[in-house]
């Protein structure tokens, strides 16, 4: 009787532990995949900012106008062969839009007659948000005179339908075709 008291307990211990590892690698691997998913979208970003200027025409201060949730760009190509200084530009807009309500950002490539072309989605963000200074909104001035754009992501997980994981990713994206 005593030993089988004694073999329960150590089968006890031995599943506990062997419960908690599991546990503790599925929350790892949690955290990892949204860290990854959140670095996937702000690269995203990151390479279509550096691909705009912040001079007039480039990002697109009208209809709708850029807020805290959304950025509307067009991507420079290159530069005119006869007016230095002069940038050629796509056609096509790129545009940021998160959607709290579904914890979506959208990145769309609409052309110039504002028809989507491409529409890619990203879902669990529970937060993206542009500005040129930390809580400043975009303006127009503000971008063309700081030359940068401040970017912030929060991505959030579940694992086993219980633990909840957040995660927040922030870069400063330096515009530099001006």
């Amino acid at each position: 009787m005593v030993v089988v008291f004694i073999m329960g307990i150590i089968f006890m211990a031995l599943f506990l532990s062997l419960t908690t590892a599991e546990f503790s690698s599925s929350v790892s691997s949690a955290k990892t995949d949204l860290q990854a998913k959140l670095r996937l979208v702000m690269d995203l970003i990151i390479r279509d900012v550096r691909q705009t200027s912040s001079s007039e025409g480039r990002i697109d201060f009208s209809n709708p106008p850029p807020s805290e949730s959304y950025i509307k760009f067009v991507k420079v190509t290159g530069v005119d062969n006869v007016t230095p200084q002069i940038y050629t530009l796509t056609s096509d807009y790129i545009e940021y839009n998160y959607t709290a309500a579904l914890n979506q950002l959208s990145r769309n490539e609409v052309n110039d007659s504002g028809s989507i072309i491409k529409s890619w989605n990203f879902t669990n963000l529970t937060q993206v948000s542009f500005y040129t200074a930390p809580g400043v909104p975009l303006a127009q001035g503000e971008i063309a005179e700081s030359r940068k754009l401040l970017v912030n992501i929060t991505g959030q997980t579940q694992v086993r339908n219980s633990l909840v994981i957040n995660q927040t990713l922030s870069e400063e994206v330096k515009i530099r075709n001006d």
